[in-house]
């Protein structure tokens, strides 16, 4: 039976297979590109890769006008920054009833949540009863050299940066952590995004990538890459919704790739090159809801 409904992939892995992908840090990342295939496509798309051969492409486009095209889904995950994610963003913003401040705290893939977590309200307890507020950042290292012993104990303990500021009327004492390396310069960097997406998709540990593509013998080869929080600060963020616009050069690509797709996730804009149309907004040009 033929379950085909227009922007929507069909999906062919096995519901174990499903439940690992969802439960990653990402989440169901395969089936999310798919799902921006099919809308822009309105052609039947297959999550075809179920492990069931080896070296199969993800995806396949069954255009009704041409022959088909395949598409292989991949995202430049750090597993380390990966995990401080999910440990950080999982509870990211602590009550702090016995604070009087906003804290901002931002710790490193060493830290030791485990035993930084509680600990840091009484350490910035003592910070605001001696007055050592921290308003303005400072920069990394500093925690270390400083005069204030529970700065160099939170630096012991993986806290990279640190500051705080009053609450508004409507606003309680908090804490908020963050994972170190989600900022950066904030302007639009097409060519930090041409230079890290070239690179990628060269590098060795693509190699599998490239080879299913050209072993398909498509005409149209398809890599649709995530680009995640944390990684290639300027690039993800050339990517965020503030910003619109499109790249001024096409992208270098390796020869096995021919088209691409480029996606900042969990919320920036993805966006698309085809060689017949260059750079686009995959939004803006859905066939199908």
């Amino acid at each position: 039976m033929d379950d085909f409904q227009p922007g929507y992939p069909i999906d062919l892995r096995s519901d174990d297979m499903r439940m690992r992908d969802a439960r990653s840090y990402e989440g169901d990342f395969e089936y999310m590109a798919a799902r921006v295939v099919a809308r822009l496509t309105g052609e039947r798309v297959v999550i075809q890769d179920d492990n069931s051969v080896q070296g199969m492409a993800d995806v396949r486009i069954e255009y009704a006008d041409r022959p088909t095209a395949f598409v292989e889904i991949v995202s430049d995950v750090d597993p380390d920054y990966a995990q401080l994610n999910q440990l950080v963003f999982r509870d990211q913003q602590m009550a702090t009833p016995s604070l009087g401040r906003i804290w901002y705290v931002t710790v490193s893939k060493s830290a030791r949540l485990k035993s930084l977590k509680p600990a840091l309200e009484p350490f910035l307890r003592r910070l605001e009863d001696a007055d050592v507020f921290l308003e303005i950042v400072q920069p990394d290292g500093s925690l270390a050299r400083s005069s204030v012993e529970e700065l160099r104990q939170l630096d012991d303990l993986g806290v990279v940066q640190l500051c705080s500021r009053p609450p508004q009327p409507d606003e309680e004492p908090k804490i908020l952590l963050y994972p170190q390396g989600v900022g950066g310069p904030a302007k639009q960097d097409w060519l930090a995004l041409i230079t890290w997406l070239a690179e990628y998709l060269s590098a060795p540990g693509r190699a599998d990538v490239r080879k299913k593509l050209e072993e398909t013998g498509a005409v149209e080869r398809h890599a649709f890459v995530g680009l995640p929080l944390g990684k290639e600060w300027s690039a993800f963020h050339s990517l965020h919704d503030q910003y619109g616009g499109l790249p001024d050069q096409p992208p270098v690509l390796p020869p096995e790739v021919t088209h691409v797709w480029v996606w900042a996730q969990p919320f920036g804009r993805c966006i698309a090159w085809f060689p017949d149309r260059g750079w686009f907004d995959p939004r803006r040009h859905w066939a199908t809801a």
